[in-house]
């Protein structure tokens, strides 16, 4: 019995230790990994990504991003000489282009591009230990953003280190560069300062309004909800109420949208006929949508309510409301695409363009109200007794006429 316990004892300290050696061996693989290693024949390179990220459907600005390496010190020491000695790396660039098309998941597209060329024309004057810090310039260039585009930069920064060695045939090469976070970047929250990473990454979001600022301008237009009635005896100055939700894109936080109700003439005659709460600006009254938050908007024949800075990406859906006798239909369009017919089978029922993407094509929602038909079932009631009367005199006087024409035939039969 005894040899037996030991014969167990002896088995579990056994598989503790292997446990143990494969941790160890787990994170030694994992410290290793994250050094970037480079031969006499191929030196290692230092690697940024550069991550732009943007609602979904929003083109790809062609943008050049810029990084820069600051020197820090040579073999552990800062002594200026040294620091002097250092050679200067980059600016180092990345280019974006519009065609660049990138990875969408759950409505945010992601374009990420890759820089492995930073010492192109760098030489190390001695073998040692070289640090720099990198950060990203917070501009772009070879593109101009517009009023309604905004890019927001990373504050991310990264220490590297270059191990410097003699080659066998004295040149001298770069045998392993060692790259930790200081500033952590969006892409990288889960990991503390000092980590050690494969790739230095700095993630930039951007995010663009579509439209422009006259809002009776067409093409200023990003969405447009319409309203036509039609019917032989519909009312065209009756209101019709729309429930409407404006939602931001993934990414961005604290929308709100303007809205103005415009007329056949593109005129603005927003009223709050259309809409209880208003605001004022130079083109005159507006709605104020916050992303999220329903808005009951009022429109009657030949208006329309249009959007004129929504963000690409941002979604919408607009309900109308169940009107009696009247049939609602509407032609959806989205990002240019086209149109989606939507129809309720009778009247006094509500219609949903469910929830659609703004994309930088054209997009609306042209609802059409259909008063029902109606039959005459005949004479109207009103000239009725006239009617009666007309026909009461006529028939007394055929009544008249063929008492008299048979008394005259008695008169010549000799009755």
């Amino acid at each position: 019995m005894k040899y037996k316990i030991m014969k167990y004892l002896r088995g579990m300290v056994t598989a503790i230790l292997i446990t143990i050696m494969c941790l160890g061996s787990a994170v030694s693989a994992l410290a290793a990994s994250a050094l970037l290693v480079g031969t006499e024949g191929t030196p290692a390179q230092p690697i940024i990504t550069k991550k732009l990220i943007m609602p979904e459907g929003t083109t790809t600005p062609g943008a050049t991003f810029t990084f820069n390496f600051a020197k820090k010190s040579v073999d552990e020491t800062v002594v200026a000489s040294d620091s002097n000695a250092m050679p200067a790396i980059g600016p180092v660039t990345i280019d974006f282009t519009a065609g660049d098309t990138g990875n969408t998941v759950n409505g945010v597209k992601t374009v990420a591009i890759q820089s492995t060329d930073a010492l192109n024309g760098v030489i190390f004057p001695h073998a040692g230990v070289y640090e720099y810090e990198v950060a990203e310039e917070q501009s772009v260039t070879n593109y101009s953003p517009g009023s309604n585009e905004t890019f927001t930069f990373t504050t991310a920064k990264y220490s590297i280190i270059f191990y410097v060695k003699n080659g066998s045939t004295g040149q001298l090469y770069v045998s392993e560069i060692e790259q930790k976070i200081l500033i952590n970047d969006a892409d990288n929250q889960d990991s503390s300062v000092n980590t050690k990473v494969a790739s230095m990454v700095f993630t930039n979001t951007y995010s663009k309004r579509a439209g422009g600022e006259d809002p009776t301008v067409t093409n200023n237009h990003v969405l447009t909800v319409s309203k036509t009635v039609v019917g032989a005896y519909a009312d065209r100055t009756k209101y019709f109420a729309f429930n409407i939700t404006t939602t931001q894109p993934a990414g961005i936080s604290g929308a709100t949208y303007k809205a103005y109700v415009l007329n056949a003439s593109d005129q603005v005659v927003t009223s709050t006929d259309n809409c209880a709460n208003l605001s004022t600006d130079s083109y005159g009254q507006y709605i104020v949508f916050t992303s999220g938050s329903p808005l009951t908007v009022n429109l009657k024949h030949d208006q329309k309510l249009v959007f004129n800075d929504l963000h690409i990406g941002s979604s919408y859906v607009a309900v109308e409301s169940a009107v009696e006798n009247y049939t609602a239909s509407a032609t959806v369009v989205v990002d240019g695409a086209t149109g989606i017919n939507l129809s309720n089978s009778a009247a006094n029922t509500s219609l949903s363009t469910d929830t659609r993407l703004i994309g930088e094509g054209k997009n609306s929602a042209a609802f059409t109200n259909t008063y029902k038909e109606i039959t005459p079932t005949g004479v109207m009631i009103n000239n009725f007794p006239f009617i009666m009367i007309l026909l009461l005199a006529v028939g007394a006087f055929a009544g008249y006429i063929v008492v008299k024409s048979r008394n005259k035939n008695r008169k010549i039969s000799g009755y």
